[in-house]
């Protein structure tokens, strides 16, 4: 992006930059601030697990810039910025949170050994019927509205929702800041908070350096090649499914076309989807079965 003197500056939300403003070593304390406010509880310590960013993983369209971490006494977080819309994100967060939960446990280990695992999912469209921009979802039962355990945690933060909030709290400041596109809006967060005011700085240096940029447009060109590809074969789907829709309904009857136009429709996504995305995630997104894409493989 660029300010109103043409000056180059990177967006947050970004998942390379987020992640090294929010995912460095050096950064702890923004993350504390950051996580602080998301869950609602005091930070006493965090560590990161998975700090390292290489050139492979900011071209690769298919690698996902999370931000992995443990804080206090072993709680497991896991952090995600997605620009491009999907409306299977809830079954994605799910999908990831079962896979950190699981990983804890080693074999031979008891159940104790498992950790409260939380997943925040930062959004830059509307996926939920909350009317809040910030919305947090635990097991309970449906009736009494107990709480069945805390082990389980996904928050989805909807950036579009955000419009019109009027309280100026951390993490509205937070939010905004990520979602500013301009270098003034980006400065007028940082006055209100100190740990906004180094995230800034952080900002500040990496725009002007020639490798971060470098980086930064590596991984806007992947992730605008991955919301292209996925728009294409979305359209291309919808095409066939109802040209072959149509054309099965009129020689075996409109109902009959119409399901194998949709099961066309979907295995030629899951095809031009093969090379950004993995088994799972095709599967979740057009409800195809994991065997019917690893045919599509061979």
């Amino acid at each position: 992006m660029y300010n109103s003197n043409n000056e180059f500056f990177m967006s947050p939300k970004n998942d390379y930059v987020f992640k090294k403003i929010f995912g460095d070593e050096n950064n702890k304390d923004i993350l504390s601030s950051f996580l602080s406010c998301v869950i609602n509880e005091q930070i006493n310590d965090v560590s990161i697990l998975n700090n390292e960013i290489t050139k492979e993983n900011t071209a690769d369209k298919k690698s996902i810039l999370d931000i992995r971490a443990t804080i206090n006494d072993g709680v497991q977080i896991d952090i995600e910025i997605q620009l491009s819309r999907t409306i299977y994100m809830p079954a994605r967060s799910l999908y990831y949170w079962s896979k950190i939960y699981m990983e804890q446990l080693q074999i031979g280990q008891i159940y104790k050994k498992l950790n409260r695992t939380i997943c925040i999912n930062i959004l830059d469209f509307i996926s939920t019927e909350s009317k809040k921009y910030h919305s947090v979802y635990r097991l309970k039962e449906t009736e009494e509205n107990f709480e069945l355990t805390n082990l389980m945690e996904i928050h989805f933060i909807e950036i579009p929702k955000l419009k019109g909030y009027e309280k100026n709290d951390v993490l509205s400041q937070w939010i905004n800041f990520i979602n500013a596109d301009s270098r003034e809006e980006l400065k007028k967060m940082a006055i209100v908070n100190k740990n906004i005011d180094k995230a800034f700085d952080i900002l500040n240096v990496m725009s002007q350096n020639k490798e971060e940029r470098a980086a930064y447009l590596s991984r806007e060109m992947a992730l605008h090649d991955e919301v292209t590809k996925l728009e294409e074969a979305l359209q291309e789907g919808r095409q066939e499914g109802r040209q072959e829709g149509r054309q099965e309904g009129l020689d075996e009857g409109r109902q009959e076309g119409l399901e194998e136009g949709e099961k066309k429709k979907a295995l030629e996504i899951a095809k031009n989807l093969l090379d950004i995305l993995d088994n799972e995630t095709i599967a979740i997104k057009t409800g195809l079965t994991l065997d019917e894409i690893e045919n599509l493989r061979k």
